[in-house]
Formats: C-alpha cells, sequence, structure tokens
C-alpha cells in the first residue's frame, strides 16, 4: 500500500495522502516506521504463536 513518504511515493500529491488518510479509522495514511513496527513485531518473540497470516498494515484503509 501507499506508504507516507518513500521514495516509490514522494511524487504522490498531498491531496492523495488527505483524501487516503480521511478514508481510514485512524485518520492517517500508514508511515515507514509504522510498518517497520509491524515488520518487527512478527520477527520478535512474542509473535512466535502467530502462523499463516496475511496482515494489511493500513490504517484501516483495507478492511477485511
Amino acid at each position: 500500500g501507499l506508504l507516507r513518504t518513500t521514495d516509490a511515493s514522494a511524487a504522490t500529491p498531498e491531496v492523495v495522502f488527505d483524501t487516503i488518510a480521511a478514508g481510514t479509522p485512524l485518520r492517517e495514511v500508514t508511515t515507514p516506521e509504522q510498518f517497520a513496527d509491524t515488520a518487527l513485531f512478527f520477527a520478535s518473540p512474542w509473535a512466535r504463536a502467530v502462523t499463516g497470516q496475511n496482515l494489511v498494515v493500513d490504517g484501516g484503509l483495507v478492511k477485511n
């Protein structure tokens, strides 16, 4: 998904970020740091019982 702001999304207009943020329960676009926090969690011992999951890190934009 779209992360705020990476090399890949550097050319994305602010209005696009604002529109996406407005459509999420958290009212924000995921940052690279938030995504990294999630990856670190799954690499940690705290996630040892989590198996076979498809995780969407997008602040609730996609509702599964």
